[in-house]
């Protein structure tokens, strides 16, 4: 028995597209959402590995920033215990590495034992260890190359009459002009000598360095300083001024440290009216502690005919009163309270 195909109406059609379309408005976007959602989970390794290489890139840049600045005075860099120095050794590479100085300065070579590198320089360094691979019989010549990985500063110490006394670290040889700036520059009592010891000297072995005109000096500033060394800068010295004169008090030798009478006279902003000028004297403390009187024939010096003396350190210029112009002074001054008393009591 034949079966007739099943025929569609137009009608039927278009109730089944109709249908068709409702489906693909309701599960399309659902499907769309969670094909977005997969896509954001999905790993991708390219853009993380780009990131990841990037970061890497930029830390080895900063890095290698860091590393390629180099102290001031590399040249006379010496090395201290803690150092750490890059070693590289062209006949046995076996040898490259990196190397701690001990708290003895000390670096221990594979086969070739200690080498003492303390406050050697680099190139120095080279030559120690060159000589230690050859003695040793490791090696029948040596071309070794030493670089510094980390730094371990040493002290220079600045005592006495810098406005921050201390301790400040430096890694290379410095002019004693930047030592005194590290510490603040020269206080206002600061005299023109220095003394310098040096860390490779005995105790009690000092060097003296003499400034004239303070920090304009240029020969004295430009001194080399060491790490380690010690620098201490004298107290200028100080002269008094007593007696008839204005400003009695202490005035210090500044500048090239010296000072003759008739300065100091004037520093004191002259003498007053009963000062009797031609008894004026300077007292001095000899080298037994005795007090020395010397006379300075001050009248003479303010004529011109005599030279005015060099005075010393602590040193006393004292000049005296007249008897005469005191006792003048002295009834003046009385005659001036009674005046003001009589016109405090009428008013």
């Amino acid at each position: 028995m034949n079966r007739r195909s099943p025929k569609f109406s137009s009608s039927h059609a278009v109730r089944l597209e109709k249908a068709v379309l409702s489906l693909l408005l309701v599960t399309a976007p659902a499907a769309l959402a969670q094909s977005q959602q997969g896509a954001a989970n999905a790993p991708q390794p390219s853009a993380q590995m780009g990131q990841r290489g990037a970061a890497a890139s930029g830390a080895h840049s900063g890095s290698g920033s860091s590393a390629s600045v180099a102290p001031e005075g590399i040249a006379h860099l010496k090395l201290s215990p803690g150092s750490m120095i890059d070693l590289h050794v062209f006949e046995e590479p076996d040898l490259d590495g990196s190397y701690r100085l001990d708290d003895s300065g000390d670096i221990t070579i594979p086969l070739g034992g200690k080498v003492a590198l303390a406050s050697l320089t680099l190139s120095e360094a080279e030559a120690a260890i060159s000589a230690r691979l050859v003695s040793g019989e490791i090696l029948k010549a040596a071309h070794v190359v030493v670089n510094i990985d980390e730094y371990n500063a040493e002290n220079v110490v600045v005592l006495g009459e810098v406005s921050v006394p201390g301790r400040y670290p430096i890694l290379t040889r410095r002019k004693l002009k930047d030592i005194l700036a590290l510490a603040g520059g020269l206080s206002t009592l600061a005299g023109n000598e220095i003394i310098v010891h040096r860390a490779n000297q005995p105790e009690g072995t000092t060097e003296t360095i003499h400034t004239r005109g303070g920090l304009s000096d240029q020969s004295a500033m430009n001194v080399d300083i060491d790490p380690g060394d010690s620098v201490t800068v004298m107290k200028a010295g100080i002269v008094y001024v007593l007696g008839a004169v204005n400003r009695p008090g202490g005035y210090v030798m500044q500048q090239d440290g010296e000072l003759n009478v008739a300065e100091a006279v004037a520093m004191a902003m002259g003498t007053t009216p009963e000062a009797s000028t031609n008894k004026t004297r300077v007292i001095r403390k000899g080298p037994d502690g005795t007090l020395l009187e010397i006379s300075t024939l001050y009248d003479k010096v303010t004529k011109g005919e005599v030279v005015p003396i060099v005075l010393h350190a602590q040193d006393i210029v004292f000049v005296p009163i007249s008897g005469v112009k005191a006792s003048i002074s002295l009834i003046q001054s009385e005659l001036n309270a009674a005046a003001t008393a009589t016109i405090y009591t009428f008013r």
